[in-house]
């Protein structure tokens, strides 16, 4: 039977990192708060294993510590990107006539998306090589 809590080198093995690492991580990134025993050791439960590989992977794909906050508290980085939309020109604005009932969540934000859409498309076509093909 797999021990539920672990020192934090036991962790930072499991994980791939150094126990630098996570002390680090736990500075910067609020979820990360491993419990303390009496002589102040931190153990980390195998639960949050899982959420300290997701951060580890992030960081190994280029990801700052600070990104990685973002992405956890946010669920997006679109705000810290930088992907090109200011570049872009306005979408002219639709001279038909809208929907009776936009959804809530996804019709204000359609043009948006649309750009942000693009901008990642173009990024993924920069990061892959590829000068014309298609990335997808």
């Amino acid at each position: 039977m797999e021990r539920v809590w672990m020192k934090i080198g036991e962790a930072a093995r499991r994980i791939g990192v150094s126990p630098k690492d996570l002390r680090y991580w736990e500075m910067i990134i609020p979820e990360i708060q491993p419990r303390r025993s009496r002589g102040n050791l931190r153990y980390y439960h195998v639960d949050e294993l899982d959420r300290l590989q997701r951060i580890h992977g992030w960081l190994q794909e280029g990801l700052t510590v600070s990104d990685c906050r973002e992405l956890l508290l946010t669920g997006h980085l679109a705000r810290g990107l930088d992907l090109g939309l200011d570049s872009e020109p306005a979408a002219p604005q639709s001279a038909t006539k809208q929907p009776r009932r936009p959804h809530v969540q996804t019709a204000p934000r359609a043009p948006e998306l649309a750009k942000v859409r693009a901008a990642l498309k173009r990024l993924l076509t920069q990061l892959s090589g590829n000068d014309g093909g298609t990335a997808v």
